[in-house]
């Protein structure tokens, strides 16, 4: 029987480990591959209570305005959005701005305040045209009832009070803290929890949410 010659197999050989080696390599390259970061969020969580993502908007905490470069920065939640601006044509909503300062509206608006922002793209940029300020709490004055008041009702208790006292801020908040005796139906959940609301049509209702914002 005739063996075949070392000369044949070793190139074949060589041939085969480097095949093999360049297929591991390409594999484990496939699978170092680092994935796509997440998308970043455009509405805080503390908004999809009561307002739906929609595109070209975000919904967040007013962070801070820079009128000598036109830029202006958005929190939602841990995320930073900045986008820029043109002061001549942007269109703010349900801020005051300072008399003395009219023709830089941003600056009246504090840091931490719920906004939205319409915005376009253009070349990788985001260029806000619309900033919105969350509009003050209006009640008529019959129906608001003063902290001192409240705390009585507290002191009381509900049985002796005949009160329900409801906090209609988001979960999370609620979660924070909040006033002994308080239960939690937040705004857009209030149809689905009528059935908490007292029998007695006597019974004194108090709402109270984050104040007149």
């Amino acid at each position: 029987m005739r063996l075949p010659c070392y000369r044949t197999i070793v190139p074949h050989l060589f041939a085969m480990i480097l095949v093999f080696a360049s297929s591991t390599a390409f594999t484990e390259e496939k699978i170092a591959a680092p994935a796509a970061p997440p998308a970043k969020p455009t509405m805080a969580k503390i908004c999809s209570n009561c307002h739906q993502v929609e595109p070209g908007n975000f919904r967040g905490a007013f962070d801070s305005v820079a009128y000598k470069t036109q830029s202006m920065q958005i929190k939602i939640d841990d995320a930073v959005e900045i986008l820029r601006f043109d002061k001549e044509t942007l269109t703010v909503l349900n801020v005051q701005p300072d008399p003395a300062n009219p023709s830089e509206p941003l600056r009246a608006i504090k840091k931490g305040k719920e906004i939205r922002v319409e915005y376009t793209e253009k070349d990788g940029r985001k260029f806000a045209t619309l900033v919105v300020s969350k509009p003050p709490l209006k009640v008529a004055p019959e129906k608001l009832i003063g902290t001192s008041d409240v705390e009585k009702l507290v002191a009381m208790g509900q049985e002796k009070g005949k009160y329900l006292l409801i906090d209609c801020r988001p979960a999370p908040r609620f979660m924070e803290g909040a006033i002994p005796t308080a239960i939690n139906i937040p705004y857009p959940a209030f149809e689905k929890n009528i059935d908490k609301l007292p029998k007695d049509r006597s019974s004194l209702i108090v709402y109270y949410c984050s104040g007149v914002t």
